[in-house]
């Protein structure tokens, strides 16, 4: 039954199967396999419809579908291909505009189309062929999937709780907790030195409204899965394993972030937990009592879609969404909660992508899209690229500044007493960031986030010079009856390529000269508000 059914044309499906496993494999911050489910049917599903259409154009099956397979290939891999043929013709003259190269890849499949007779033979053979291309992602895969330990991810994250927040108990009426993210957002003072903007305004507002200001926080680690983890068990990593590869490590991170010990333990104490959905799947907090705002597609369905010459016609009719959708912050959906509760809010701002200017109005990135790429993965050693991140980043500030304090003013007024509201960065910007040396960093830029917090019956003092690891020491001892002691404050660089592989940063390179914004960009005029 097996042989028939090799004389069948498979090949086209099996392409279709391969395209969304193969990115799923190229990708080190995505989830388990289960996210490709559904892009493979969709695909198979477009892929058989097309087939049908042409054999019914065509009335003949072999014909059709090479060409469902031709256009598969051309929709869904061309931009995965592009930087090989880049290479290639580099090799013999300069590399052609991808626009001209799709278009020589047109014309070079017209003559195939028309003329190709495939039979059988032919077709068994694409069949084999798709199907040995198959076998490598799913390998890896089932591999990657086999090493993953959901259930060791929780046990471990309950230890932890249990030897941290095991004294823990709820005294009085507990705080209402909204925990705001903003993704890369610097402090003060390195954005005064390296990109020329005063955010002295934007901070004494918040202070007006009674927020404090730590303006000498640091952070424990240069990338947000790690420091989020950090900051949700009260301390530091110290038992990743080096020789783990990294995309098993980073898939344990994420199961040990959703397991976390501080939400943990709050919902043990009758707390309703929430977050919102962020299109960034390492700190996506699906097991919440309630995800807000759901996206229809999801982020690897998205990922999918930016690989795909799809994307480029859905930017031309103006269908993609922000990358900060205002609705997060506009939208009262806090009211909606039952006290006492804990609301994650992780806003990918002012992270790239620079999709939005500093009046929030949707604009296509300088510098073409890049998705999530920061530092050194965005500017690529390129000057005017740094300027893109440079500007992009203040004006994508700008406009966080603005939703984010009109957002706080809302949680004042309407938040039920006590409630405590935390807003800072991960980490800082990456405009002077290499995301696998030390050397090339700028590390004052990269390891200093904004901190703020606002305790409404002012019962937690924030030192101003918090590491981001002891901040739930703080709110635990404050609010749990906890004596945690604070940990020394301690800064680790984690190369991106193998996050296990970490350097502890002394005081002496913390503090080390960096290029200054405005001497080695342009004039800072345009990164002053207007």
């Amino acid at each position: 039954m097996f042989r028939k059914m090799f004389h069948l044309p498979l090949y086209p499906f099996l392409l279709a199967a391969h395209f969304p496993l193969f990115v799923l494999t190229r990708n080190l911050t995505l989830p388990g396999l289960d996210v490709a489910v559904r892009p493979i049917l969709v695909i198979m599903a477009g892929t058989l419809l097309a087939m049908v259409l042409l054999w019914l154009l065509l009335r003949d099956l072999h014909r059709a579908a090479l060409w469902a397979a031709l256009g598969l290939a051309l929709v869904c891999y061309f931009k995965l291909a592009a930087p090989v043929f880049d290479q290639l013709i580099g090799l013999v003259a300069e590399p052609l505009s991808h626009r001209y190269l799709l278009a020589g890849l047109i014309v070079l499949a017209i003559p195939v189309l028309l003329f190709a007779r495939p039979g059988p033979d032919a077709t068994r053979i694409a069949n084999l062929v798709m199907l040995t291309m198959l076998v490598f992602p799913v390998t890896t895969l089932l591999g990657r999937e086999s090493r993953a330990d959901d259930a060791g991810a929780r046990a471990a994250a309950e230890r932890q709780r249990q030897a941290l927040f095991g004294g823990a108990a709820s005294t009085g009426t507990p705080p209402n907790i909204v925990h705001v993210v903003l993704d890369g957002y610097g402090r003060e003072d390195v954005l005064a030195d390296l990109y020329g903007f005063d955010n002295r305004p934007f901070l004494d507002q918040l202070a007006a409204l009674g927020f404090q200001i730590a303006d000498r926080a640091t952070t424990p680690y240069n990338q947000t899965l790690l420091v989020m983890n950090s900051v949700l068990s009260a301390g530091y990593l110290e038992d990743l394993q080096p020789a783990e590869p990294p995309a098993d490590l980073r898939q344990t991170l994420q199961e040990a972030l959703r397991h976390n010990p501080v939400m943990t333990t709050l919902r043990g104490f009758g707390y309703q937990t929430a977050a919102f959905d962020v299109r960034y799947d390492p700190v996506r907090m699906e097991q919440v009592d309630r995800l807000l705002a759901p996206h229809l597609l999801s982020n690897f369905e998205m990922i999918l879609l930016e690989e795909t010459l799809i994307a480029d016609a859905v930017r031309v009719i103006d269908l993609n969404e922000p990358s900060l959708d205002p609705a997060m912050f506009g939208q009262p959906y806090e009211a909606d909660l039952t006290p006492p509760f804990f609301l994650y809010v992780h806003a990918l701002a002012p992270h790239p992508p620079f999709d939005l200017d500093r009046h929030g109005t949707k604009i296509a990135p300088a510098g073409g899209s890049v998705g999530l790429n920061d530092g050194s993965h965005f500017i690529r050693d390129e000057p005017t690229r740094r300027r893109f991140y440079r500007d992009g980043y203040v004006d994508k500030l700008m406009f966080t500044n603005d939703v984010v304090l009109a957002y706080v003013t809302r949680l004042l007024e309407r938040m039920p007493e006590p409630k405590l509201i935390i807003i800072h960065g991960d980490h800082g910007g990456g405009l002077y960031f290499d995301h696998d040396s030390v050397e090339r960093s700028c590390l004052i830029e990269r390891f200093s986030p904004l901190l703020a917090v606002y305790a409404s019956d002012g019962r937690l003092e924030l030192p101003p010079d918090l590491n981001l690891a002891n901040l739930y020491r703080l709110v635990f001892n404050a609010y749990f009856g906890t004596d945690l002691e604070l940990l020394p404050s301690r800064s680790v660089f984690a190369g991106w390529e193998e996050p296990a592989r970490q350097t502890v940063l002394t005081p002496e390179q913390l503090r080390r000269s960096c290029p200054a914004g405005p001497e080695v960009l342009d004039e800072v005029s345009a990164a002053q508000p207007r």
